[in-house]
Order: structure tokens, then C-alpha cells, then sequence
């Protein structure tokens, strides 16, 4: 497997790969172009086999060209084309000029594109590539819109015309697509944001370009392996597996750090206690025994403080609140240089104070949280989520993850970043992120006891653990039906897949 199957690349390397393949290769752009425009033609006789006849839409750049020697290769193959330009030829230059007059001179029909009937099965999209940046302009939003509104099945050349390829951003309109062929490198804005929603299934294909032509500016997709996590040493102890304090629960959410604690042990993790509202001391034990529970009062903190000072790893925010109980909690964390995993209010607190004075830290928002912490709109952090995932290290020079689809995983120093591979639409339900917490809590405590510069690789794994088994426990109860206990209780399905293997690496 070409190792740029797990690599993701924005618009400007994509091209600078794509000369670089050229001259690596030894040859033309045009061959690529051919290369390409065989690999949409199959992908679309294999996804729909009944195909009878094509409506292609070209633009002026590579992907115009793309489509028309696809338009060529179909009226070869006996299918019906209709292809409708929206830039006049004389306007069409270098390779796909070319490409035009080989589906001229193979018999192609060419019309300029208005408001005529498409006549063609599926639909080939051709009309804007990876340069796009901001919203279609006319006649393109206009054609958009007719695509999307003719419920036949589309196909996308390299990007759905309409998605920014660097971020998946989508202002205004964009090409809904059910196949996306990308060529050469995977777009990093099909994998994260709104791209996803607008790409549909995404193939790749490499063309034929050797996995040292890529170099090294991808940005990794991060998948779940369980090789990744270290065996059980056999003089093991509950000790050494980490210790985790769990805090949070305020009146009425008891259920947040509960399933937080469990999530911890569920990875691992050889203590956990939870420090939450007294009132929630027995139901909590009641629910998960194994978990040791403190009370907490505002007036009463030097045991919370001692209990905190025998933890490795702190979990600080699932249903903490934002009155003067959790404020207190987050003081007492603070004030401990434990490291400590934020999520939920206590991202709260750190957007109101502005900057974090305890020990090592790690963040997990979503868009809206990572939006308050950084001054700005979900809207901005959206139109960038690894500009936003950079700006939250710099910031805060902690490690974390941007939650959403696409979720964005980075350290401390804001220089690595890679993009989770699993996930689904169904984990957008209360307590998936509490489950989020307590796993990466609960492995980030065991790693702090091999060697502390690995909380960030404990952090990755726990991302792509989490989301892998949300994805597992989906394909048994449905997205819709997914609840964050179910990711819980499949963990150990996940988990098991290590267990016994030769493996006695640690985190990596």
C-alpha cells in the first residue's frame, strides 16, 4: 500500500506533488490527465453499473480536462454524453484544451451550459477544482444548484466544486456528491467539516505516482490500531496502571462524571476517583463500585486537595458547572500543576480566566467551546479547523483535539496535526464527550506512568479509540440509537484485539 493512502494534503502541495510526480515519472501532464480520467470513468461503471448515459459539466482547469477525455472515454464505450461547458473552448488552455479536442475528435458534442434538461443517468462534476477559494461565482453557483436539486447521482472530479480543499470550508453552494475520486493525494477538506457532508464516498487513486514523491507535508489521518497500546507487565499493580480524579457532577449532572469514571476504568486506568456534589456520593457507587467517591463543598476543600495531590491525571469538567462549586474545583485543580484533561465547563473557566496556571494540559472542545476560548465565531473556527487547532496550542500551549466530524488532534506546540479517521454522525448526543474524557483521562494517566512526554500519544490513541468504537457500537444499535454508554460498553470488544499480541512497545 502506498503509504499516502493515510496522508492528507492541501491544495498548494497537492500540486506541488503533482509537477514534482511529472518530472519523477518522466511524463506529461496529459498522461496524468488520461490516468485520471480512466480512473473516475471506472469508479463510475462500478458504482452504477446500469449507467446509460453521462451529463458532464466542465469548467476551464484540470478538472474540465478530467471530464472531457471521461466524456471521450464513455462515447468510446457507447454510452449517451452530453457535456455542457460553462467556459467557451477558445477560453480553455494547455492540458485541458487538449483534452476538449480529443473528445471533439472522438465524436464528443459539446453545448454551452444553460437551462437545458440534463439527459444523461449520472452526473460527472468538472466545473471547479482545488484553487476555489470563497463562494462560487455565476453561472457556477447557478449550475450547483441545478445539480443538486436534479437528484441523479454525481460524481466529483478531486473535490465536490464548491468545497475549499484545504479546509472543507463551503460558502453558499456546493456540489452535494455520492463519489468523490481524488487524484494523486487525498484533500484534506473531504476529511473534516463540511466537506464531508458534500463528498459523499471518497475514493483515491494514485495514478501511478510513487510514494516518494510525496514527501513529508501531509497531515496525518488518525486510525485506531490496537497494536499501539502496551501490554500488561505481569508485576503489574492498580498503582502503576495511574490514578485518575475525576471532577465534576454538579446538581444536576451526576450522570456527566459518572460515565466520565467509568470510561477511565473501562481503559485501564488502576484508581479512579471521583470528586463531585455529596448529594451524588451513592449513586455513583452505586453505579460503578469500583469507583471511590468524595464529596465536595465549597467550605470544606483540604480533602479535595489531598485527594487530588495522589492523582497522576486529572479529568476537570465534565458536569462541573458554571456557578461558585465548580469554580472552586477548578481553583483546587489549578492549584495542583497535576496535569489535567479540561473538557465541557471546565473549558468555561479557562475561557473566562484566559490562560491555564496548573500543570501539563490537554483540551477537548467542540467548535463552539474552541470559538469561545479563542474570542471568535463557530463560523471562523469553522472555515479553519486546523488553522483553530493551532491557534488553541498557541494559546493555551496545551495538547488536544477540535471535536467534530473530522475531528483535529494536536500538541502542545500546535507543529502536529493529524485528523481522525472514524467517527459518525450519530456520536453528536449528550455524554459522548464526558466518554471522551474519561477514555483519553484514563490512558493519558497510564502513559504519565512510563514517561510523561507521552500524554500526547496517549491522547491520539484515545481519539481514535473512542471514535472507532462509537463507529463499532453504530453498526449495532444504528446512529440514531446511539447513546454514549454504548461506547462504554463496547470498549472491551476494541480493547480485546491487543490483548496477548507480541507487542511491548509503549504509546507511540
Amino acid at each position: 500500500m502506498n503509504p499516502a493512502d493515510n496522508l492528507l494534503f492541501g491544495a498548494a502541495a497537492s500540486r506541488k506533488i503533482d509537477v514534482d510526480a511529472q518530472a519523477h515519472l518522466g511524463i506529461t501532464g496529459f498522461a496524468l490527465m488520461e490516468r485520471a480520467a480512466a480512473a473516475i470513468f471506472s469508479s463510475v461503471l462500478r458504482r452504477f453499473p446500469g449507467v446509460r448515459g453521462l451529463t458532464l459539466f466542465c469548467g476551464k482547469g484540470n478538472n474540465a480536462g478530467d471530464a472531457y477525455l471521461v466524456a471521450q472515454l464513455a462515447r468510446t464505450f457507447g454510452l449517451h454524453t452530453q457535456v455542457l461547458a460553462l467556459v467557451p473552448p477558445e477560453e480553455l488552455d494547455g492540458d485541458a484544451l487538449r483534452a476538449y479536442q480529443f473528445a471533439r475528435q472522438a465524436g464528443v458534442l459539446v453545448e454551452a451550459a444553460g437551462d437545458q434538461p440534463f439527459t444523461g443517468d449520472v452526473i460527472v462534476d468538472g466545473l471547479l477544482g482545488t484553487g476555489l477559494r470563497g463562494a462560487p461565482r455565476a453561472p457556477f453557483a447557478e449550475i450547483i444548484g441545478r445539480i443538486n436539486n436534479a437528484r441523479l447521482p454525481v460524481v466529483s472530479v478531486d473535490t465536490p466544486s464548491g468545497v475549499d480543499a484545504d479546509t472543507g470550508t463551503v460558502v453558499d453552494i456546493a456540489v452535494k456528491a455520492d463519489v468523490t475520486v481524488s487524484l494523486i493525494t487525498r484533500k484534506i477538506g473531504l476529511y473534516t467539516g463540511q466537506g464531508i457532508d458534500y463528498a459523499g464516498e471518497r475514493e483515491w487513486v494514485d495514478l501511478g505516482v510513487p510514494y516518494q514523491a510525496y514527501g513529508t507535508a501531509g497531515v496525518p489521518r488518525l486510525f485506531y490500531e490496537a497494536l499501539r497500546l502496551p501490554l500488561l507487565q505481569a508485576n503489574t499493580y492498580k498503582h502503576r496502571q495511574g490514578h485518575v480524579v475525576v471532577i465534576g457532577g454538579d446538581l444536576t449532572m451526576p450522570g456527566a462524571v459518572a460515565m466520565a469514571a467509568h470510561a477511565c476504568l473501562r481503559v485501564g486506568a488502576g484508581l479512579v476517583s471521583a470528586l463531585t456534589r455529596p448529594e451524588h456520593v451513592t449513586a455513583l457507587v452505586t453505579r460503578t463500585p469500583e469507583v471511590m467517591v468524595q464529596g465536595f463543598s465549597v467550605a470544606m476543600q483540604a480533602p479535595a486537595l489531598e485527594l487530588i495531590k495522589r492523582a497522576n491525571m486529572l479529568v476537570l469538567g465534565p458536569g462541573l458547572g458554571r456557578g461558585n462549586w465548580g469554580q472552586a474545583l477548578y481553583a483546587c485543580a489549578q492549584a495542583s500543576d497535576k496535569p489535567t484533561l479540561l473538557d465541557a465547563d471546565g473549558l468555561y473557566w479557562l475561557a473566562q480566566s484566559g490562560r491555564w496556571q496548573g500543570g501539563p494540559l490537554v483540551i477537548t472542545p467542540h467548535i463552539a467551546e474552541a470559538a469561545r476560548l479563542l474570542d471568535t465565531t463557530v463560523e471562523h473556527i469553522q472555515s479553519d479547523r486546523l488553522g483553530a487547532a493551532q491557534a488553541l496550542a498557541e494559546r493555551f500551549a496545551c495538547a488536544g483535539v477540535l471535536k467534530g466530524a473530522g475531528s483535529v488532534v494536536f500538541d502542545s506546540s500546535g507543529a502536529h496535526l493529524s485528523i481522525c479517521a472514524h467517527g459518525n454522525p450519530g456520536m453528536a448526543t449528550a455524554g459522548m464527550g464526558d466518554v471522551l474524557s474519561g477514555v483519553v483521562g484514563g490512558l493519558a494517566a497510564q502513559a504519565l506512568n512510563q514517561m510523561p512526554a507521552q500524554i500526547y500519544s496517549a491522547l491520539r490513541f484515545g481519539v481514535a479509540l473512542h471514535s472507532a468504537t462509537a463507529d463499532k457500537a453504530a453498526r449495532l444499535v444504528g446512529m440514531r440509537s446511539l447513546m454514549a454508554t454504548d461506547v462504554i460498553s463496547e470498549l472491551p470488544q476494541l480493547l480485546l484485539e491487543y490483548e496477548g499480541a507480541e507487542n511491548t512497545t509503549q504509546f507511540t
